[in-house]
């Protein structure tokens, strides 16, 4: 099992809190990123895809939204379409 934290915040679901993940795949119209843990601080706008691999796969496509990676926690601030 990995060690990675997700948090999804937003106005529709509320706080959805994604514990020991393996890693996190990011597709947005400017960058593809592949986070595991210890992985370096990221700070960012994503317009795209999320992929959150872990035990079971959870992806969310076409999503908008402020990103930050730090101590091995993703946290997502989803926009509201």
């Amino acid at each position: 099992m990995g060690k990675l934290t997700v948090k999804l915040f937003g106005i529709q679901d509320g706080l959805q809190v994604f514990e020991n993940q393996k890693l996190i795949r990011l597709k947005s119209k400017d960058h593809n990123l592949l986070i595991m843990e210890d992985h370096l601080p990221l700070l960012g706008e994503l317009d795209g895809y999320l992929e959150i691999v872990g035990q079971e796969q959870k992806i969310f496509e076409n999503i908008q939204g402020y990103y930050m990676h730090r101590n091995n926690t993703f946290e997502l601030l989803l926009k509201e379409k």
